[in-house]
């Protein structure tokens, strides 16, 4: 059998899991409000942000679609998983919102097509959580997915799985009643226990970026364009491993929250969980964590908490996308004629703990492996993909990963940043890169408590030649297509965020080399600590 491009190496899958599978149908150097860098100056054109709901259930109410002919009649209800994809531009994002817009979600789409072709009843049509909706990870506004695992309690029809056992025709009974940029590519019954976002362990996401953005273009040579990428894979390479990414995300929304008794729970401390998908879908908080969502996109999650030190807030609103954002950055913009750059405040370093601002288990996270591929071309606009995979991501973190790697690219930033802005006592401000052109492309699952062992259905769902071939042609036919819009490096959202990017990345001299011997004489005190140890032991 031929390995498919989208296959993940690591799983195997045997054509005799699926009989089985269906015979047996989850710091502070404290720093004044003032001389802080302008809030949205790495905002990214073009796009808007919205609040999302932590819950996976929603409580408007909205009137029930019309039956149609080919509505199945249900014999029975099952636990399912549904391989999804789509194209993100026109819609606000994955998850439900609680809130009415003029823009759909994904989520409420597949609701609404899952109900028309009788997969959901009229009693619990609205509400999510009454069919147990859970899903592997949320994509905000703009990222789109080949791979998203969503789980139901569906209503059967009787001839489900019959001459099927990909689930190919009964996702194609689904498909019926979406859009043409939405797509269940198989429905396959799921075992009970399974939990989409807690057994996925590892995601791959590509971001097609222009190849002018880093220098490359039509007058080079071959040699010239390998040299560019190759210096652009170095840098994209100093991020695999286990770090801390609190620069690259909101840190307040992953750090832990003390119970109302003001205690952290010994079971919240102890726990591995804690350590890298760390993020709930429920509202609330549970084991003295604040509870966010696997996610990574544009989207504000709008969820409360403090946000106490002052480089935070930039961090933040650096992220943002406002409606009126390209307004705000003019008039950042022109605020800074007169201002000196020195006086503002990118780089800082934490001497001391600050209560407020604290890192947790869950800003570390895993990267398995982070490049860039060879120079390809779409519509005409040449672009490198860079491949991205990891156990989980933080809100922004890709993207402020790729805008980094940009940054450095086009020597904006220092190649230093890179491991300086890893550094955990480190407060350092980075841009963020556009949405548009950021995608899910593949998932890896393995049972919690079985590591290295998959589900015989998700399996088949990530593995099969006949389920991946429904995946490339819809990358291929739509996707590619839709995405390659935003290849074109001379318009939006790439002129304004490479004018904004050109403006406002570069830190202060002193304020860098302020970071660079902090962390020197950390790492030092780090290693003496460690020889006194090892040499106490020894003895």
């Amino acid at each position: 059998m031929a390995i498919h491009p989208l296959r993940l190496l690591h799983s195997s899958w045997s054509a005799r899991s699926i009989t089985s599978t269906l015979s047996t149908v989850g710091f502070s150097n404290k720093i004044s409000a003032v001389n802080l860098l302008p809030l949205s100056c790495y905002r990214c054109p073009a796009s808007s942000s919205s609040k999302s709901s932590p819950s996976a259930s929603h409580t408007l109410t909205r009137p029930t679609p019309n039956s149609s002919d080919d509505k199945w009649e249900p014999v029975r209800k099952k636990k399912v998983a549904l391989r999804v994809g789509y194209v993100g531009t026109d819609y606000r994002g994955l998850q439900m919102q609680r809130d009415e817009h003029s823009l759909s979600t994904i989520e409420g789409e597949l609701e609404t097509a899952l109900f028309k072709a009788g997969g959901i009843r009229e009693s619990n049509y609205g509400n999510l959580q009454k069919i147990a909706w859970a899903r592997s990870s949320r994509t905000d506004k703009g990222v789109h997915s080949l791979a998203t695992m969503i789980c139901l309690k569906m209503e059967i029809p009787p001839d489900a799985w019959k001459d099927d056992p990909y689930g190919i025709d009964l996702a194609k009974r689904v498909n019926a009643h979406l859009p043409r940029n939405i797509k269940v590519f198989s429905i396959l019954p799921s075992q009970r226990s399974f939990d989409p976002r807690r057994e996925c362990n590892l995601r791959k996401y590509s971001y097609l970026l222009p190849a002018e953005v880093i220098g490359i273009n039509s007058q080079l040579t071959a040699a010239e364009i390998d040299s560019h990428i190759s210096d652009f894979n170095a840098i994209l390479n100093e991020f695999e491993g286990e770090h801390p990414f609190h620069n690259y995300t909101e840190r307040s929304k992953y750090r832990r929250k003390p119970h109302k008794t003001g205690r952290v729970s010994k079971r919240a401390k102890a726990s591995k969980d804690a350590v890298f998908s760390r993020v709930e879908e429920s509202e609330g908080e549970e084991d003295g964590f604040s509870k966010v969502e696997e996610s990574d996109g544009e989207e504000d999650l709008g969820i409360g908490g403090e946000i106490s030190s002052d480089d935070e807030k930039v961090n933040q609103n650096s992220m943002v996308s406002g409606v009126h954002q390209e307004d705000c950055c003019n008039q950042h913009a022109n605020g800074l004629k007169d201002q000196n750059l020195s006086s503002v405040i990118c780089a800082r370093w934490l001497y001391e703990t600050d209560e407020a601002d604290k890192l947790s288990a869950s800003h570390f996270r895993k990267i398995f492996s982070c490049s860039c591929g060879k120079l390809e071309k779409s519509l005409g606009f040449g672009y490198v993909e860079i491949s991205i995979s990891g156990e989980s991501f933080m809100l922004h973190q890709i993207r402020k990963m790729v805008g980094t790697a940009v940054a450095v690219k086009r020597k904006l930033l220092p190649r230093d940043i890179l491991t300086l802005s890893l550094a955990k006592h480190s407060r350092i401000v980075l841009p963020l890169a556009p949405s548009e052109v950021l995608f899910l492309r593949a998932n890896s699952f393995s049972v919690r408590t079985r590591p290295g062992v998959t589900r015989p259905e998700i399996q088949t769902v990530v593995e099969s030649e006949e389920i991946l071939k429904m995946v490339d042609e819809f990358y291929t036919a739509v996707m590619l297509p839709e995405v390659s819009k935003f290849l074109d490096a001379t318009k939006s959202p790439w002129t304004e965020w490479i004018e904004n990017l050109e403006k406002f990345t570069s830190i202060p001299n002193e304020q860098l080399d302020e970071v660079r011997n902090a962390w020197q004489l950390w790492k030092e005190k780090r290693f003496e600590s460690k020889t006194i140890v090892e040499s106490a032991i020894s003895v």
